[in-house]
């Protein structure tokens, strides 16, 4: 296809104005593998990186295995047309993994006009520092380097992460605590040198020097851990309600949304011990511990590619349903999810890009028949 014709027609795409024969022009376009490096060209005559976009067949790989559908009960035949509209939408979630190419997969018109009226972008790297006399650093408003002092050791800011110098300390142990608010995330490295990544809507309670027999801190929300070793000073992560874990030095990632149905620990490396109303259980790689009230439920080969999923930067929705989703969306994108007229029983597969705008995601949605709306920071779903 012609340059200029491609250059025209992404246009035409971007005003939202192209007419039935210019669709089908269009995605006979991108589904022509001849088109490929015109195609990259005009993305970047017009300032889209064409990085992000992945060869068209390359991006067929595996798309089988992508689905979506509705729970219906099997009696009830789902037409064609919109069994073909449930499996686009799977399609769209494998194949986009980046927001460049679900916004030309996926026409504006698919959205009703009340969801672009804004864009709502992604979250990103930030969280807020509360020292122990209570004063609070927004981290993402600062430079690198020093940024406070604690226990008599300095704290530096170097290139998004937040490092404690490695230190001992005498008299009474200094409390501080990192947030992420819903749409922010954060990497730190504690006093003795374990790396913790935190999630959106997430917390972590540290002294600012380990002194005495164990290292403890307190997690609230979402954290992956990579802890140093030291047999003499275990580390433990308390969650609350009697729920903690013993760790010597290993990987692991940690769940406790107090909005989630369940306290999850997946373990990536190492040894941990979890601990539950008095019950606890030692896992063991590869495993996932379930916590509910006073039960440990284990399940072996857990997939270790949806629980570091976030903090590889993508959601992975492997046939979770739109509520789980939805939890997901609401901490990343900070919005608030109403469900006008019920939790319509809808399951995702494939992969989304963490950095997609919302209103991309939003037309994934649309293309599954799944009608909703912006008002201001809250997605209502009417159908």
């Amino acid at each position: 296809m012609d340059q200029l014709r491609i250059q025209y027609l992404l246009q035409r795409y971007s005003n939202n104005c192209l007419t039935a024969a210019e669709q089908q022009e269009w995605e006979a376009m991108l589904a022509d593998s001849a088109n490929r490096e015109a195609f990259a060209q005009s993305m970047a005559a017009m300032d889209i990186d064409p990085a992000l976009v992945q060869p068209y067949d390359q991006q067929l790989e595996g798309v089988l295995t992508a689905t979506l559908h509705f729970d219906k009960p099997k009696a009830h035949r789902i037409p064609a047309a919109r069994r073909w509209m449930a499996v686009a939408a799977g399609l769209a979630l494998l194949l986009g993994a980046t927001a460049a190419y679900l916004h030309y997969i996926f026409p504006p018109h698919h959205l009703k006009p009340a969801a672009t009226e804004r864009a709502i972008p992604p979250g990103h790297d930030g969280a807020i520092l509360t020292l122990a006399d209570g004063t609070q650093l927004v981290l993402d408003s600062l430079q690198n380097g020093v940024v406070a002092s604690q226990a008599g050791a300095p704290i530096q800011l170097q290139n998004g992460t937040l490092q404690y110098s490695q230190h001992t300390a005498s008299g009474p142990l200094q409390y501080n605590t990192i947030s992420t608010p819903n749409g922010r995330q954060f990497a730190l490295i504690l006093p003795d040198g374990t790396k913790v990544w935190l999630n959106a809507g997430s917390s972590l309670r540290f002294p600012a020097a380990f002194t005495g027999g164990e290292r403890g801190v307190t997690l609230s929300g979402e954290a992956y851990f990579e802890v140093t070793a030291n047999s003499q000073q275990p580390f433990t992560v308390n969650m609350g309600d009697g729920k903690f874990i013993e760790v010597l030095g290993t990987a692991f990632n940690v769940n406790a949304y107090t909005n989630e149905p369940k306290l999850t620990a997946t373990l990536l490396q190492g040894a941990i011990r979890i601990n539950n109303a008095g019950k606890h259980y030692r896992m063991r790689p590869g495993e996932q511990a379930d916590l509910e009230t006073d039960k440990i439920s284990i399940t072996t080969n857990a997939s270790t590619e949806r629980v570091l999923a976030w903090k590889n930067g993508y959601f992975l929705f492997d046939g979770v349903s739109l509520e789980e989703a939805m939890r997901q969306l609401e901490r990343w994108y900070n919005i608030t999810v109403i469900y006008e007229n019920g939790i319509p029983p809808i399951r995702f597969g494939g992969k989304v890009n963490r950095n997609t705008h919302l209103n991309e995601v939003l037309r994934i949605l649309a293309r599954a028949d799944l009608k909703c709306r912006l008002d201001g920071n809250r997605l209502i779903i009417t159908r």
